[in-house]
């Protein structure tokens, strides 16, 4: 586009032309190279404190709840789940008891095992989910003050450096900006500082001073895209759990009164069980007993 000029002696819209109106173009180009420049920085901040959040605030979230909620929630399951066959084991029993049946406990063990085959696998899926968090909890590094300070500078310098959104069809910084999310997600500030290393050499865009001003407005009309993106994305994390669940997990008196509904609730079901256990022990026996009479009493009438 520039091949008439380049014959004339100027040099279009490329920001060096020192006409009048060249100059007021070279302005323009400025002002226009300086709206790409902030943009950049309001999407590079609004990508850092996404990735922050999604790879490590939600996780410490998630681990938080299962510490503090989600262990109590699981001790809940295997209470209603023992009292709920509790007493259909009691249930059983007493039907084949009206039958004249004898009280058959492996058979009501198997049946009950097929009734509450979704309940067992809820309380194994919570099991593992618990499980899992306490792992990642125990596992995750924990940096101090200042190491955390910068893990969260040079992540800000590489997103910018490498994001895919700011440099769309590069495959090798899209690569290391992989690499550089599992290092924030990780707490990896040795694998951040090499990586700020190795991609020094990359630089944000050299060729935009040399772009015209249509085509300067046009990807900034593009970086506007991204930005709302950005910010509508961002916006989504921040109003909807488990990020809105940060605040209440911080609160004791809250955790307090979940944990306190859940050990009601957990003391009720242990109750039940105990009481129909008392029950399906003393119809066994009643059971057993009567076996015993009628055995005894059939015994004297053969001799």
């Amino acid at each position: 586009m520039f091949d008439d000029d380049a014959d004339t002696g100027n040099t279009g819209n490329n920001g060096n032309d020192t006409t009048p109106g060249g100059s007021h173009a070279a302005g323009e180009c400025r002002r226009l190279l300086a709206e790409i420049d902030r943009l950049r920085v309001r999407i590079t901040e609004g990508i850092v404190r996404i990735e922050e959040i999604e790879g490590q605030i939600i996780p410490q979230i998630r681990a938080d709840f299962w510490m503090k909620i989600g262990v109590w929630q699981v001790r809940l399951a295997k209470a209603e789940l023992a009292a709920r066959r509790a007493k259909r084991r009691y249930a059983l029993a007493q039907a084949a008891v009206n039958r004249g049946s004898v009280v058959d406990a492996d058979r009501i063990d198997k049946a009950l095992d097929e009734e509450l085959a979704v309940w067992r696998e809820r309380v194994r899926t919570q099991s593992r989910q618990l499980n899992t968090w306490l792992s990642w909890r125990s596992a995750t590094t924990r940096l101090g003050s200042s190491s955390a300070k910068e893990l969260k500078r040079l992540f800000r310098k590489l997103a910018r450096r490498l994001h895919p959104d700011l440099h769309p069809g590069d495959a090798q910084r899209a690569e290391y900006y992989a690499m550089a999310q599992h290092a924030l997600a990780s707490g990896d500030l040795d694998m951040m500082r090499t990586l700020d290393v190795a991609t020094a050499d990359m630089a944000d865009d050299v060729r935009l001073d040399r772009l015209g001003a249509d085509e300067l407005r046009f990807e900034i009309d593009m970086l506007r895209d991204r930005l709302h993106a950005v910010e509508q994305r961002l916006d989504r994390l921040t109003s909807t759990e488990p990020y809105t669940l940060r605040e209440r997990l911080a609160d004791a008196e809250w955790v307090s009164g979940q944990v306190t509904v859940m050990r009601n609730r957990i003391d009720a079901h242990e109750a039940s069980r105990r009481r129909y256990d008392e029950r399906y022990k003393r119809l066994a026996g009643d059971m057993g007993n009567a076996i015993g009479s009628h055995r005894e009493s059939w015994g004297k009438d053969e001799s």
